[in-house]
C-alpha cells in the first residue's frame, strides 16, 4: 500500500502551468509565484423577491463567467514559454523565424489550461505527481485569452494575461476541474485535447 503525504498549511510559493492551444499536440510550461495568480471562479447567486403575503421566493441567478489572471516576464515574441503576444494575437501562420513579427488580429484560440501545486513538482503540470506526495491540480478547457497588458512595474518587463472561460458547455458539461490527492493515488497525467480532461 502506498503512504499518504502531508498537506501543507496551504499551498504556496510556486506552482506550475502548462498550457496548450486547440491546435497543437504539446503544452508549454512555465513556472508562477503564486501571490502573482489570481483566479475568479464563478459565483452562484441568488436573489429574494418579496410576495405580497410578506414572505420570499428565491430565484437563482445564473452561474458567472470564470477567468484567472497572471504574471509573466515575455522575452520574445515566440510561441515557446518566453513569449505570450502571439497567444493573444494568432498569426495565419506562427512566426518562429527572426526577427519575429506579431501584427494585431481578431483570431483567437482556444486554450486547456492546468495548474499543479505539489509537494514535489514534476517537470511539468501535466506529468503525474510523485507517489506519496501530496498535490492539487485545476484544470480548465475551452479557455480563451482575453487580455493581454504589457506594463514596467518593479523595473521589469511583465505583463499581466488573463484567461476566461464558460463554467459550462452548450451541452451542461463542466469546464472546470480541481483535483486532489493524498498521494495513496496518484493524479493521473493529464491528456492533451483541449476540449476534455
Amino acid at each position: 500500500m502506498t503512504a499518504a503525504g502531508t498537506f501543507p498549511d496551504a499551498w504556496n510559493e510556486f506552482y506550475k502551468i502548462s498550457w496548450i492551444r486547440d491546435q497543437d499536440n504539446a503544452f508549454i510550461t512555465m513556472e508562477g509565484i503564486t501571490e502573482e495568480l489570481s483566479f475568479d471562479f464563478a459565483d452562484k447567486d441568488i436573489e429574494s423577491i418579496e410576495l405580497a403575503n410578506g414572505g420570499r421566493v428565491v430565484k437563482r441567478i445564473p452561474m458567472t463567467d470564470e477567468s484567472v489572471t497572471m504574471k509573466v516576464y515575455p522575452v520574445d515574441g515566440k510561441l515557446t514559454g518566453d513569449g505570450v503576444v502571439q497567444w493573444f494575437h494568432p498569426q495565419s501562420t506562427d512566426d518562429a523565424t527572426q526577427p519575429i513579427a506579431v501584427d494585431n488580429t481578431s483570431a483567437r484560440n482556444k486554450h486547456k489550461l492546468v495548474f499543479l501545486w505539489a509537494e514535489t513538482l514534476p517537470a511539468n503540470a501535466t506529468t503525474a505527481p510523485a507517489t506519496s506526495k501530496t498535490a492539487y491540480r485545476i484544470q480548465v478547457l475551452n479557455a480563451y485569452m482575453t487580455s493581454y497588458k504589457l506594463n514596467y512595474d518593479d523595473k521589469l518587463m511583465s505583463a499581466e494575461v488573463t484567461f476566461k472561460w464558460a463554467p459550462l458547455d452548450k451541452d451542461a458539461s463542466p469546464k472546470k476541474r480541481e483535483e486532489s490527492t493524498d498521494g495513496t493515488v496518484v493524479l493521473p497525467a493529464v491528456t492533451t485535447p483541449v476540449t476534455s480532461y
